[in-house]
């Protein structure tokens, strides 16, 4: 029989673990209200429906008179002749001399839908209509978020559909923003490893299972960065299978889908067309067009989840730059054909670094299939092999002149300190010039002199 004094102890400690139990509980339901209040602004509503009333718009504080004449030249220069800041200006100078801007009105340079300009969601619907008819069906108003490019689409995503102290899955190495977003929002990283083999990388799928039990969601790659992995239809199938069975939502990351290697691969498939429900795609036009400072991209999901997305992306960016999103419709509308030339291009410069890299004592190991990384293993450089990632990637940059980042930047599990997984890599990116690359080549020749 437990003694007076320990018998109050063990009651008091019942009672700290009511009280807690009961504030933890506050603090979530606190949390939860506080989701809930997250809308759209009431202001860029009135403007919608202004427009639809055909009334007089008062109600947003935004001009319809043009921006100044010498700062659309600058952006247009930039624009057009982008090599430089002085290349920029003297095509500016040439746009400010062919006389007076003569509209006095304008719209394309104000703000847009919160949700993006109608050319270019309906642009978006069109573009997956035509490259999947048939495999799911989005419509331009309810289906479709314009945002400020898949990092921002990602960051309204994960507050939107997920709370605080929720788990979220995904595979690792991973890009650094998954985890970063994560911590911003306060939710859990749980990571699910892939490991390099000879010809290709593979993950446990009883680790994905228990990565997935309790998730709430699961952010997938594809192709695939760092590894340049593409994963494979019984990958895939298995992955929607298991998601589905474990009740946790796909956000997946689809800006390397026209970047593909190998002639078994002839399309890039998003995970939607196997589950159009359960999957919310995010993209951007920032390595299709080479356009990473544009910052467009756009998100697509059912109709309730868009409601969410839409509240949090308003909330967060209130709209993306309005003439880019104008740009971006017509690439869009562009012969996808052009798109797909895109993979004998960086094909070439992928070969052309890997090279270099292989001469200079890097393990390539699996041969990228997508996306423009190599993700290779240094150990075996003598210059190198002594060093953790961070001072390998210095010495390199400092050193070598070839700049490159640690790899232990893309893992957060324990597989970070891991001398086979987070300790053995760095990435080096080919997606630049092929004078660029070559130029590099030149300088990693001299590590094996």
């Amino acid at each position: 029989m437990a003694t007076r004094p320990a018998a109050l102890a063990a009651a008091a400690g019942v009672a700290v673990g009511v009280v807690v139990g009961a504030a933890l509980s506050a603090l979530w339901r606190r949390r939860k209200r506080a989701a809930e209040q997250v809308n759209e602004s009431t202001i860029r509503l009135m403007t919608r429906v202004a427009i639809e009333s055909g009334a007089v718009n008062l109600s947003q504080g935004f001009p319809n008179e043009p921006p100044p004449r010498e700062m659309a030249c600058a952006a247009a220069g930039a624009l057009l002749c982008g090599a430089s800041a002085d290349s920029a200006a003297a095509a500016a100078a040439t746009l400010e001399a062919t006389g007076p801007r003569a509209e006095e009105t304008d719209a394309l340079n104000q703000y847009s839908f919160p949700y993006g300009a109608p050319e270019l969601r309906r642009a978006v619907a069109k573009y997956y209509a035509q490259r999947f008819p048939g495999a799911f069906a989005y419509d331009a108003d309810e289906n479709i978020t314009i945002v400020a490019g898949a990092t921002e689409g990602f960051a309204a995503c994960i507050r939107a559909l997920a709370e605080p102290g929720d788990v979220i899955a995904f595979f690792e190495p991973c890009h650094e923003l998954y985890p970063s977003q994560l911590a911003l929002f306060g939710m859990l990283p749980r990571a699910v490893t892939l490991t390099a083999h000879e010809t290709d990388w593979s993950f446990d799928a009883a680790e994905l299972e228990a990565a997935l039990r309790g998730a709430r969601l699961f952010l997938f790659n594809d192709p695939h960065n760092p590894t340049g992995h593409r994963f494979s239809s019984a990958e895939r199938r298995l992955i929607v299978k298991l998601c589905r069975k474990h009740g946790v939502l796909i956000v997946t990351d689809e800006i390397y889908e026209w970047i593909l290697y190998g002639s078994d691969i002839d399309v890039h498939e998003p995970l939607a067309v196997l589950d159009p429900e359960n999957v919310v795609i995010v993209s951007s036009i920032s390595k299709t067009a080479r356009a990473t400072g544009w910052r467009i991209g756009w998100v697509v999901a059912s109709a309730p989840r868009t409601q969410r997305i839409r509240a949090v992306h308003d909330q967060l960016v209130a709209c993306v730059a309005t003439p880019l999103q104008i740009g971006v419709a017509r690439l869009l509308e562009m012969d996808k054909a052009r798109f797909a030339d895109l993979r004998g291009e960086y094909q070439t410069k992928r070969d052309v670094l890997g090279a270099a890299l292989s001469k200079a004592g890097f393990d390539l190991g699996p041969e990228p299939k997508g996306a423009y990384y190599w993700f290779v293993g240094y150990k075996g450089v003598p210059q190198l092999q002594s060093l953790d990632p961070l001072a390998a990637a210095m010495i390199m940059t400092r050193e070598y002149g070839v700049a490159c980042v640690p790899g232990d930047n893309f893992y957060v599990s324990a597989r970070r300190t891991d001398a086979a997984h987070g300790q053995r890599y760095l990435r080096f990116a080919f997606c630049r010039s092929l004078g660029v690359l070559q130029a590099a080549g030149e300088r990693l020749a001299a590590m094996s002199v």
